[in-house]
């Protein structure tokens, strides 16, 4: 397990909060995901992206569903940080490999759920995603 970029996406016992979901026109191709840090509670606060590159198949859970004891991934050692790569993880492997040779498996924790994400890259970037890559 690697963290990723835990300076500027952090948990505080929570995630960010997510404000927007990003999907390619006229299909599920996830592209980007609008959030504001765990730290602002005004809805004035900045947001910023994540933007995923060739993002091949992802899912969000709930918290309030998210088996924890039987997580990979123990938020506590991560120094804060909310984004972790787990590389070629048994979820990524159980899928066919025929797109998926430079694909990592990627775990977001924001406020309410988690995002898993099969992406080349996880990249973030200042302000709304505005469209594009």
């Amino acid at each position: 397990m690697r963290v990723v970029y835990p300076a500027d996406f952090f948990h505080d016992g929570r995630g960010p909060t997510l404000v927007a979901v990003h999907l390619a026109p006229h299909s599920a191709q996830l592209i980007a995901i609008d959030y504001r840090g765990p730290d602002s509670v005004d809805r004035q606060a900045p947001v910023q992206h994540l933007l995923f590159a060739h993002a091949q198949t992802f899912m969000f859970t709930p918290e309030e569903v998210e088996n924890y004891a039987s997580n990979a991934i123990n938020w506590a050692n991560t120094k804060n940080g909310a984004l972790v790569s787990l590389g070629r993880s048994p979820w990524l492997e159980s899928f066919s490999p025929m797109h998926l040779g430079k694909c990592e498996h990627f775990r977001a924790m924001f406020y309410d759920e988690f995002l898993d994400v099969i992406c080349e890259a996880v990249v973030i970037r200042h302000g709304a995603y505005a469209g594009g890559l």
